[in-house]
Formats: C-alpha cells, sequence, structure tokens
C-alpha cells in the first residue's frame, strides 16, 4: 500500500523518465528549451489521461470528493494499492480530492463548469501539444510553431477564465465555492491550498510563448508563409 502522496510522487518520476527516454530515442527533442519540453510532455500527460479520467468517470469522481468531505480525509495521507500510479486511476483520486478541498464545482453534478474546463483543455491543450512534439521530431518547424502557439495560448487563457470565474465565486455567496467557516479560503488560500497548482497552469504557458517569442525574434529563424 502507498500513501497517496507517494502515488502522486512516484507518478511525476515516471513521466520524467518516460521523457527523458523519449528525448533520448528522438534527437531532435533536444533542440528544445529543457523547461519547455517537459512541460508539453505534461500537457500530453494532463490531456490524454488525467482530464479524460475526470471527465469519464465524473460521477466516480464527486462521490469520492464527498466521501473526503465525510470522513474528513485528505488523499495525501491516506493509503492505495499500487494500481492507483496509472494516471486514469491516479486522475480519480486526486480530482477527487481537488473537488473536495479546492473546487467544489469538480464535484457537483449540476453544474459543467469543471468539465467544460478539462475537456477544452484537453481537446486544445493537451492534443495540440502532441502535435507540437510530433512535428520537432519530423524537423517542421513552422508546424511546430502554429502548434505550440495553440497549446499554450489557449493553456493560458483557460487557466485566466478559470482562475477569474474562481475567484468571484468565494466572495459569491450563492456559490459552492464561497468561503464559509465550513469550507474556508483563508488569506492566499492557505486553507485551499491544492488551488495553488493552477499557478503552473498560468506561468508555465506564459513562459513557454515568451521564451520562444523571444527566440524567433533575435534569431529571425522562422519565416511564416502568409
Amino acid at each position: 500500500m502507498l500513501l497517496g502522496y507517494e502515488i502522486g510522487v512516484i507518478e511525476i518520476f515516471l513521466i520524467i523518465s518516460c521523457a527523458s527516454l523519449l528525448k533520448h530515442k528522438y534527437i531532435q527533442l533536444k533542440t528544445l528549451n529543457k523547461v519547455v519540453y517537459y512541460w508539453l510532455i505534461f500537457t500530453v500527460v494532463t490531456g490524454l489521461f488525467w482530464e479524460p479520467a475526470y471527465v469519464f468517470n465524473f460521477k466516480e469522481v464527486a462521490n469520492y470528493s464527498h466521501h473526503l468531505i465525510q470522513t474528513q480525509k485528505h488523499v495525501w495521507t491516506s493509503l492505495y494499492n499500487p494500481s492507483y500510479i496509472l494516471p486514469w486511476k491516479l486522475s480519480i483520486i486526486f480530482y477527487g480530492e481537488y473537488g473536495a478541498w479546492a473546487d467544489r464545482d469538480y464535484m457537483n453534478i449540476n453544474n459543467d463548469w469543471s468539465r467544460v474546463i478539462e475537456s477544452t483543455h484537453s481537446i486544445f491543450s493537451g492534443l495540440f501539444a502532441i502535435i507540437a512534439i510530433t512535428s520537432i521530431i519530423k524537423n517542421n518547424h513552422k508546424l511546430f510553431i502554429l502548434t505550440l502557439g495553440v497549446s499554450m495560448g489557449t493553456q493560458l487563457m483557460n487557466s485566466i477564465l478559470y482562475l477569474t470565474e474562481y475567484f468571484i465565486q468565494i466572495h459569491d455567496n450563492t456559490s459552492i465555492n464561497y468561503s464559509n467557516s465550513t469550507f474556508p479560503s483563508g488569506i492566499l488560500l492557505k486553507n485551499r491550498a491544492f488551488m495553488w497548482v493552477n499557478i503552473l497552469w498560468t506561468i508555465m504557458p506564459l513562459y513557454t510563448i515568451i521564451i520562444y517569442l523571444c527566440k524567433y525574434k533575435s534569431q529571425n529563424h522562422l519565416k511564416l508563409d502568409l
């Protein structure tokens, strides 16, 4: 049996290891900025496994979120069998944690907002990240830049819209995410710490966009045929 946080650490290690093997196999991937490359891989895993698993297993995730609230437990300190390292099983328990203690729209069966957010990220960010990586392997730099821009641009906009709506909700007493005594947010969301993971989904696409804007502006490496 493994603790939830141990499963999370192992999952990240396996993703990084697989990404490193892929990079070793396809030398073209070594031309990518390292941070950007690994973020693209995480975007692919998120869009290909974690988010679809959440959307298709929504009722199971919602039920598990309710269970965590009722028992006042957290995934991080709960025990699971090693099969939960599989991305589609890990998704259920970690989205369950997110729904219970970060954003309760993720367990709200009467609202499709969370599934719209996850589905659009999966389709646009995840799919175009896959195409971007494939394009580099095939030495198609024009397609790489186009699909990288779509993937990171939609990811950034998705995150901004999502977080803006969330901060509106914590001040709206009709919202399931309203900050109150039973579900407090605290200063800088200290009582909903899992929300901080969204910083990555905001900073990383912005970083990627800026890096490649600067790169191609300074090198004039790519000239698109308009």
